[in-house]
């Protein structure tokens, strides 16, 4: 009965360890997937997972499976909508979706509390929604190239905000200074008139 007990202690105290929240500089010790495949015979291993340019027009289900899934970089694919289970990957960190075909903001990227890092660049994105506020601990958002016309009054409330990449999407001045007092800690970029460069 004690070894019973023994076992049933050590089998929480793995998943338990398994299933906390690293820091950047264990992140960097972690082994990067590239394969969803290899990644899917020891789901509780994927902290890091790489799908940039494989084409993929849906999210691979089996992602829904690495509950301790902490960086997802799903750049230049063909991604147009997010699962609502995707709102259970509770760890990310920082998600990638540049380049993809997402004509919305993904509202279940929403419910993602410990995100740092988000890229929606080179999509089709008209708007950010005023609960974007919910993501507190955003550091980086990468919307450029997108469809954009307003930024929404919540993003005051991003209070870790250290960067805003606003590029290749048309402002006017006052709006540019109205986005500019909203994130006054942040780093915002824009892109000039001409778009000259870009």
């Amino acid at each position: 009965m004690f070894r019973t007990f023994s076992i049933l202690v050590a089998l929480i105290i793995s998943t338990t360890v398994s299933s906390q929240q690293l820091s950047q500089e264990e992140l960097d010790t972690c082994y990067i997937y590239t394969d969803i495949a290899t990644a899917a015979l020891t789901p509780n291993d994927v902290y890091i997972l790489d799908l940039t340019k494989q084409k993929l027009k849906v999210l691979p289900v089996e992602i829904l499976s690495f509950k301790n899934l902490h960086i997802l970089k799903l750049g230049k694919n063909k991604i147009q909508t997010l699962p609502p289970e995707f709102e259970k990957l509770v760890h990310l960190q920082e998600l990638d979706l540049s380049r993809n075909g997402l004509e919305s903001f993904p509202l279940e990227i929403l419910e993602l509390k410990q995100l740092k890092t988000l890229v929606l660049s080179q999509n089709h994105i008209t708007a950010i929604p005023y609960m974007i506020k919910n993501l507190a601990l955003l550091e980086y958002l990468d919307m450029w190239h997108n469809d954009l016309f307003k930024i929404p009054e919540s993003m005051s409330e991003l209070k870790n905000l250290k960067e805003f990449d606003l590029r290749v999407i048309q402002f006017s001045q006052d709006e540019k200074e109205r986005i500019t007092k909203l994130v006054p800690n942040a780093t915002v970029h824009f892109s000039t008139s001409c778009d000259c460069g870009y």
